[in-house]
């Protein structure tokens, strides 16, 4: 009986004396005292990870009362062990999402109910000269800050506006050094699971030396903007469905995962100023997150540039394959392989996903969240037909859509 047997009974030894084992365990189990035994198994997650041992010092035979009890023990020991892994996972998963707020450059912070300030990252402290202290940012008002000409135009907004959901602003803020920077502000609502206001969360970025730019530079504010209003109402989506339908101990790693793939999408966009993203980097930077195993999904097709709201949502689909692939479908084991190929002509896009080589398919009984945005987001964002099928032999995904004119 192995460590990863996945339903062991335990083991039961009435009197030790009447094993055959080696002696040199003999010896070691009668120094202890012990003349018979029951072993338990510990598991967790449905692999066992330990023994609970109980043990007397004469013969003895184990009642059903008795195996009950010390089973009952041993699964509540499991379940502990599984319900601390899971925290330590979660707090971890929280741990870095801050970190990547600190980090960020942006200025980013959240507000209560009430309007004080409760989390104020490295960014937003050093614009307005704030010190690390918690204790101190309840005082700080940034209303306070605003230029006197912006001020009343900014503040009836504000208060016209639904808690927490405030439309895109943009004013001028004195900053620790005394001078006035231009900053654009996004707001979002901060609700309870029962939809109670908890406060606001946003981001300002600096846009200073962009208001100065000429008349092309302020139209690629323009649309840089629509893209980041877009994109902030999928990552909302995607937060919304993944919390409702995963796990508390997985969902962390799973939004990380989508919102990632996002943000490599807007860096390739944002990148020199692009309006369009060619396809093969798009389809190279959705399946490298495994290095190991993604060598073994073969790219093939020629340049197509795409849209930006092409972009996101075919980026969006490419990962959720990605990812089931690697959990249920063809990279989830040694030997499996994945072929994405494309082509385009007339100005129509046809790709094809299909999977080989993994355990055998099945079409699923519940249609999970990511199948539900790799057809509905490219269906409003790309205009695509998408159709998924699930052979015994691999999964695979066809997916017809136009593109822009010089997209082939």
């Amino acid at each position: 009986m192995g460590l990863r047997d996945r339903d062991p009974g335990p083991i039961l030894v009435s009197d030790t004396l009447d094993t055959a084992g080696p002696d040199r365990i003999n010896s070691a189990i009668a120094e202890e005292g012990i003349r018979s035994l029951g072993c338990f198994p510990i598991t967790v997650k449905g692999t066992v990870i330990g023994k609970f041992i109980a043990c007397h010092t004469r013969r003895h035979i184990f009642s059903q009362h008795e195996v009950d009890l010390a089973t009952l023990t041993a699964r509540q020991v499991g379940f502990s062990i599984e319900r601390v892994q899971a925290e330590e996972g979660l707090r971890e998963s929280e741990e870095r999402l801050l970190l990547l707020a600190e980090l960020a450059p942006a200025m980013i912070w959240m507000e209560d109910a009430a309007g004080i300030c409760v989390q104020l990252n490295r960014a937003f402290r050093e614009f307005w000269g704030l010190p690390d202290e918690p204790a101190v940012w309840a005082g700080f008002d940034w209303r306070e800050t605003v230029h006197p000409d912006d001020r009343p135009g900014m503040l009836s907004a504000l208060e016209a506006a639904p808690p927490g959901n405030a439309p895109l602003c943009r004013a001028r803020f004195r900053n620790a050094s005394g001078a006035y920077r231009v900053l654009e502000i996004e707001t979002r609502p901060r609700l309870s699971a029962r939809g109670e206001f908890l406060g606001t969360i946003g981001v300002n970025l600096d846009v200073t030396e962009r208001e100065g730019a000429a008349a092309q530079r302020e139209l690629l504010l323009a649309e840089m903007g629509h893209r980041v209003k877009n994109i902030l109402a999928v990552v909302q989506a995607i937060a919304r469905q993944t919390f409702r339908r995963t796990g508390a101990a997985e969902a962390g790693k799973v939004l990380e995962g989508r919102l990632a793939a996002l943000a490599a999408t807007h860096d390739l966009l944002a990148r020199d100023s692009r309006d369009s993203a060619p396809l093969s980097r798009l389809a190279a930077d959705a399946v490298r997150a495994d290095d190991a195993r993604s060598a073994r999904v073969a790219l093939s097709g020629p340049e197509v540039l795409l849209s930006p709201r092409q972009a996101v949502a075919l980026t969006l689909a490419l990962h959720e394959l990605y990812t089931n692939a690697l959990k249920y479908g063809a990279l989830s084991n040694d030997d499996g392989r994945v072929a994405l190929a494309w082509q385009a002509d007339d100005g129509v896009l046809r790709l094809a996903w299909s999977e080989s080589g993994g355990p055998p398919v099945a079409p699923p009984r519940h249609r999970g969240f990511g199948s539900v945005l790799i057809e509905r987001a490219l269906a409003r964002d790309c205009e695509a037909a998408v159709r998924l099928e699930y052979p015994p032999e691999g999964l695979t995904c066809s997916i017809v859509m136009p593109v822009p004119p010089d997209g082939g």
